[in-house]
């Protein structure tokens, strides 16, 4: 039984420091400039070591995607106190998704690279939805994953599906208690939002030095961005 903990262990730290070291390449240049021999090196493993835990450099990069939305979720279920109104419980996703895309920015290259391979095959989203909604984990599942050529982009869009059903479900909490009354569909009002904090917690990263030059400090930026996304949750 030791015995197993220690390989147990010693596979988990031998996949960490594999991720590490990708997200360090991944973070730096375009997912298709980075190798998995240089990955390889900067984890101390060979490459046939690696390909023991990934099949290829595309479930390296979309394995660090799915683990962010896994911490982002569990931080969001965990962290959101009963008593706090939809409305607040809302502003505070809100909060979390500007933060998380100063923090990891890397995530957005993740988005766009699943989204652009969505918008290029034929792949239905709704078939992967469904198929998600019968049961993470469940055997079915398992062998639905196991049947297709890149069951990390299902695993990547689970979670975004998580993450998507706690904004709705929040919106339906202060539409329920009259903290949130636009008028528009939840999920709609959800993506408008996560879509909006995302996209400006990009530009923000991306013109950090034009903004130091003239003065304007993100802090300011962000007050103004709630302010705009507040108003649209109370507008009917």
């Amino acid at each position: 039984m030791k015995k197993k903990k220690l390989r147990a262990r010693k596979k988990e730290r031998t996949e960490q420091a594999i991720l590490i070291a990708a997200e360090e390449f991944f973070s730096k240049r375009p997912m298709d400039e980075v190798n998995l021999e240089e990955i390889a090196e900067a984890a101390f493993v060979s490459r046939t070591t690696l390909y023991n835990y990934f099949k290829n450099k595309d479930a390296i990069f979309f394995e660090l995607g799915i683990r962010q939305f896994i911490a982002i979720n569990d931080y969001n279920e965990e962290n959101f106190p009963n008593d706090l109104t939809g409305f607040d419980q809302y502003m505070q996703l809100v909060v979390t998704a500007f933060e998380d895309g100063i923090a990891k920015p890397l995530i957005f290259s993740i988005l766009r690279e699943f989204f652009a391979r969505i918008n290029q095959s034929d792949i239905s989203l709704k078939e992967w939805a469904a198929e998600i909604k019968k049961g993470v984990g469940r055997p079915r599942f398992e062998r639905f994953l196991k049947e297709i050529e890149e069951p990390y982009l299902v695993r990547f869009y689970s979670q975004l599906l998580r993450n998507r059903d706690t904004w709705i479900k929040v919106i339906k909490k202060g539409k329920a208690d009259g903290t949130i009354v636009n008028e528009l569909e939840e999920s709609h009002i959800a993506q408008f939002a996560y879509m909006f904090m995302s996209g400006m917690a990009e530009e923000i990263k991306l013109r950090d030095s034009e903004l130091d030059l003239i003065g304007l400090k993100p802090t300011t930026l962000f007050e103004r961005i709630q302010d705009l996304i507040s108003a649209f949750a109370r507008n009917p």
